[in-house]
């Protein structure tokens, strides 16, 4: 494939186009790690099983990834869970 220039905006993000994408074989919600190396950055896609990184940020990603792909009900019922724990924590 040939090389493709691309700007970053002022948040730090750069698209990365469809056929790059489609032949990573990335999709919306997938994990990817980011590498810097002597030759600089590489992209790699990760399956949660491989990220093994427990820093807030990594468990945060990870949450919000197992939330999408759950059932409305049992999003309902996670969120009443995390609320009374919370309420919880509060009174102690």
């Amino acid at each position: 494939m040939k090389p493709v220039y691309k700007l970053m905006d002022p948040r730090g993000r750069v698209h990365i186009p469809k056929a790059m994408r489609d032949a990573l074989e990335l999709d919306c919600g997938d994990f990817v790690k980011l590498l810097m190396g002597k030759n600089g950055l590489q992209l790699q896609k990760v399956h949660l099983i491989e990220v093994g990184d427990q820093s807030p940020e990594a468990v945060e990603a990870y949450v919000q990834a197992a939330v999408a792909v759950m059932s409305k009900d049992k999003q309902m019922e996670l969120a009443s869970r995390l609320l009374a724990q919370l309420r919880k924590e509060e009174i102690l």
